[in-house]
């Protein structure tokens, strides 16, 4: 029974992260002619976007340092009895990703890069793990965002925010000289869906899913009058390719 409701309400009540799972699987890759494509979820979650990749066919890994591993393999490979052989999780850190040994056709790493400090040391072995021509769906806070601006900030890397999150520019600066080609930002999540959602996760935080819940359903509708091209968005993705004939970087 607890299964059957997490599922029912899976990815969970928050309307950005809805909009992501929603969004973010549109550019994912699938196999073609019969291939076999492996796709990284670093910093996997909820493993809602780990389960989209494996639905358009592909091998999937996601991975984290949390508790998440256990409650992504009770969900996916116990009650909907996907084998791990073509949905896994692991307990891997960032920092340690090249020493799983494989190298992926895709990565995707969503609302997890402003909680690292090294975030150029690990997108440097994103690179280094990726086949040349793949690519890394990276989404993250928007930094010009208010919400994002003024969130308290995490310096000692213990599971907060340890920056405000990314721009346009930011990704470039960080990503362009490891070797990666940028695609234009999106912009996820507009002001109507942060002014639903806010309630929506402050009555959550305080009373859980139960009381949650009722808010949820009371605001989530509005949040569909929401515009698609917000000017200042919650969130930014943005999609950067290894180029053809690339190898690692140092």
């Amino acid at each position: 029974m607890k299964m059957q409701l997490k599922w029912l309400l899976f990815p969970g009540l928050n309307l950005n992260a809805r909009l992501r799972n929603q969004v973010m699987p549109g550019y994912f890759g699938q196999p073609q002619n019969g291939e076999e494509r492996l796709v990284l979820d670093a910093g996997c979650g909820n493993g809602m976007l780990s389960h989209q990749a494996y639905l358009k066919g592909n091998r999937v890994i996601g991975v984290s340092i949390k508790d998440e591993v256990i409650r992504n393999r009770e969900l996916f490979n116990q009650y909907h009895g996907i084998p791990e052989e073509r949905l896994s999780f692991r307990d891997v850190n960032l920092y340690d990703i090249e020493s799983m040994g494989e190298t992926f056709d895709e990565i995707i790493c969503c609302e997890v890069m402003e909680h690292i400090k090294g975030d150029e040391q690990v997108c440097r072995s994103f690179f280094n793990i990726l086949k040349p021509g793949g690519a890394l769906h990276l989404c993250c806070p928007n930094a010009d965002h208010r919400f994002h601006k003024n969130y308290p900030l995490d310096p000692d890397e213990t599971g907060g925010h340890v920056r405000p999150g990314y721009t346009a520019a930011t990704y470039r600066e960080l990503l362009q000289p490891i070797g990666f080609e940028l695609s234009e930002p999106i912009g996820l999540g507009g002001p109507i869906r942060h002014l639903c959602n806010e309630p929506i996760t402050r009555v959550q935080n305080v009373g859980g899913l139960l009381l949650g819940l009722p808010t949820f359903a009371l605001l989530a509708p509005w949040a569909t009058f929401d515009t698609d091209t917000p000017a200042v968005p919650f969130s930014l993705y943005v999609r950067a390719v290894k180029p053809e004939g690339t190898n690692a970087t140092t």
